[in-house]
């Protein structure tokens, strides 16, 4: 090899490092004059924040999706070996918790066996169940495969084959949290699929029991309200109101000692209890109220096609507890949080009110006093304020001057002012002169 040869050879391995050093070089002087402390160019800045803002949730949403895979993966792995050595059933159910659709196709469906025979799981008396395992774990894709077979979505929604808590409901042995039942683990979706059913029934009952030995019926839309800490409890109270089948004017009947009452921020004193009757009686609407679901009370003033009549159920003391309810919270200054929705929820309130004849039936033929003066505080009521009315402002009125008051209430409420004489004839009558 000659002396030129070697010198370009070392010419070609020197330029070959110059490069890689030289670009890094210069990739370190742009990051850090992107990320040093001092102001940088606008236009880099500009596109750098950009760059950041598409390619992040991109990269995270395709890390989610390869790991959703991979547990499904995972999950139907673990399953053969379930269906092998714990039985169909037991994993007909973990088939639906796992959203392992292949699988829940395959057990509810006949097969040839190996041998020629047509075969079956015999899992049509797990539906239901594996329905509600569905609706408990959120797994739509195997809700709707389950649905199609003949799962009773009735019992998906309420839960009765699964997971029902003890007798009490909702407090432990302790009086301290309410227990948790299968609908508080429904998702909008997952309820949005069982409203779709030809065979749903939303208002099913639920008997759950309460404390001393008492036993409470509810509906799904009730059991979820009673819920606070559910997060999509009023989402998911919307939906089940404003199906066809569903009726807003349901009831509870409780104890005002019981874990049912004690549950809800209302002094359970204040209740009303109807002379015939035992129990304290409350309608759905005193009931969002009751755990301050006042989004879900909103809505049920303002819809116009709901259905709704805060009189009812009518001669059970429900009407009485609507009033007592919402001055129970308007006292204590639980409405300040909606701030000006306060006066659409005030307003729509009165409108129910006044429109409603069981509720004007029963108010005027009341002899509970009380009844009458939370009425007339609620139509004084104009905003929240320091000096607010209370009853105590008309208890210098007998019942026949509270009936009188609450007369002119709703005939002001009901009935609009006469027309003006010039609307009535447009063009003046002709002269008799």
């Amino acid at each position: 090899m000659t002396g030129r040869q070697v010198e370009n050879d070392k010419t070609m391995e020197l330029r070959g490092l110059q490069t890689p050093i030289h670009k890094h070089h210069k990739f370190n002087e742009v990051r850090n004059m992107i990320h040093s402390s001092g102001p940088a160019p606008s236009p880099i800045q500009t596109d750098t924040h950009a760059a950041n803002a598409t390619e992040a949730p991109t990269y995270l949403a395709t890390q989610q999706t390869l790991g959703q895979r991979f547990a499904l993966r995972c999950h139907k792995s673990i399953n053969r070996v379930f269906l092998r050595f714990m039985g169909a059933r037991a994993t007909f159910l973990r088939a639906a918790a796992t959203n392992d659709v292949l699988l829940i196709r395959r057990m509810v469906s006949e097969h040839p066996s190996a041998h020629g025979w047509v075969t079956s799981y015999r899992v049509e008396d797990k539906l239901d169940d594996a329905a509600a395992k569905a609706v408990a774990n959120g797994k739509t894709d195997a809700l709707v495969i389950l649905l199609e077979h003949g799962a009773c979505p009735n019992e998906a929604l309420i839960g009765r084959n699964f997971c029902i808590p003890p007798k009490r409901m909702f407090f432990d042995e302790r009086g301290r949290r309410r227990q948790h039942h299968v609908t508080d683990k429904l998702t909008p979706e997952t309820v949005r699929i069982l409203l779709n059913n030809i065979h749903i029934c939303p208002d099913a009952t639920i008997r759950l029991g309460d404390s001393w030995g008492h036993y409470l019926y509810f509906t799904a839309k009730e059991l979820i309200n009673s819920n606070s800490g559910h997060k999509n409890r009023e989402e998911i109270c919307k939906m089940l109101v404003s199906h066809d089948q569903v009726n807003v004017n349901t009831e509870i009947s409780f104890y005002d000692t019981g874990a049912f009452a004690l549950s809800s921020k209302v002094d359970n004193q204040s209740f009303y209890r109807h002379p015939r009757s035992t129990f304290i009686n409350v309608n759905f609407i005193g009931q969002t109220l009751m755990f301050d679901n006042f989004g879900l009370t909103e809505h049920l003033l303002t819809d116009q096609t709901l259905d709704l009549d805060p009189g009812l159920p009518s001669g059970t003391g429900a009407a009485e507890n609507l009033l007592v309810i919402f001055m129970d919270k308007y006292s204590k200054g639980y409405f300040r949080k909606l701030n000006d929705r306060f006066d659409i929820l005030l307003t729509a309130l009165k409108d129910k009110i006044t429109n409603s004849d069981a509720f004007r039936n029963q108010l005027l033929a009341s002899e509970n006093k009380l009844f009458k003066q939370q009425f007339l505080t609620l139509f004084a009521i104009e905003h929240q304020c320091r000096h607010a009315p209370s009853p105590t402002d008309f208890q210098h009125l007998n019942c026949d001057q509270l009936n009188d008051e609450i007369l002119d209430i709703f005939m002001n409420m009901s009935y609009e002012t006469p027309p003006d004489y010039h609307l009535l004839y447009p063009n003046p009558p002709p002269s008799y002169d």
